[in-house]
């Protein structure tokens, strides 16, 4: 990346969303335990959190002349932050729907954290000042955390080894077609929000 304070922006992001991360999960685990990581939320954070802590690394390195930040590093960027953007429009537009408090998901204890802070920081981190765009394959690649937790969540909910966590993965309370159906949905929400990321790569061509 030729421009030395943006990699610097880049840097200081990863550090500060990965301690933000971590102040989450430190919260959360003490509460739920294990059962956290049935939650897309936590497990889309935690994706962020790893991607993060490889990329502190990788960036700091490439601070260095002829250094540079390798294409899978940025490629597990850009997923993780179009997962955690899954997480927050869902939080957004459908559980402030079914819990009736939006106030409530986006500042209280951790998800203060998982739904809003880190969410909107990795989409800053990577539309303003990533050293690398990604390209429409990247937006197939993006959904395959979705694509997994969707196929495990129902999964374990046929059989009953899990209880939703949320109430569109519950089969047992709703036709397991609906369950299905939301799954579509949100898999088209996440290859919406992948595509919608990928933009400033055509602002940017059409700068250059």
């Amino acid at each position: 990346m030729k421009d030395r304070k943006k990699l610097v922006a880049y840097l200081i992001l990863n550090i500060l969303i990965s301690v933000f991360e971590i102040i989450a999960f430190a919260l959360v685990v003490q509460r739920r335990g294990a059962e956290t990581f049935q939650y897309y939320t936590q497990l889309s954070n935690l994706f962020l959190l790893i991607c993060n802590l490889i990329n502190i690394a990788f960036v700091a390195r490439a601070l260095k002349p002829k250094k540079q930040i390798p294409h899978i590093a940025n490629l597990l960027t850009y997923m993780a932050t179009c997962t955690t953007t899954v997480t927050l429009i869902v939080v957004l537009f459908v559980l402030s729907w079914m819990v009736g408090d939006l106030w409530w998901l986006l500042t209280y204890d951790s998800m203060l954290y998982m739904h809003t802070l880190c969410p909107i920081l990795a989409i800053i981190m990577l539309v303003w000042c990533a050293p690398e765009r990604q390209n429409k394959k990247s937006a197939l690649f993006a959904l395959i955390p979705t694509i997994i937790y969707a196929i495990v969540g129902i999964t374990m909910n046929i059989l009953r080894l899990w209880d939703g966590p949320y109430p569109f993965l519950q089969v047992y309370n709703q036709p397991i077609w609906a369950s299905f159906g939301w799954a579509i949905v949100i898999l088209g929400v996440a290859y919406l929000i992948a595509r919608l990321l990928l933009l400033p790569t055509r602002a940017d061509r059409s700068r250059s």
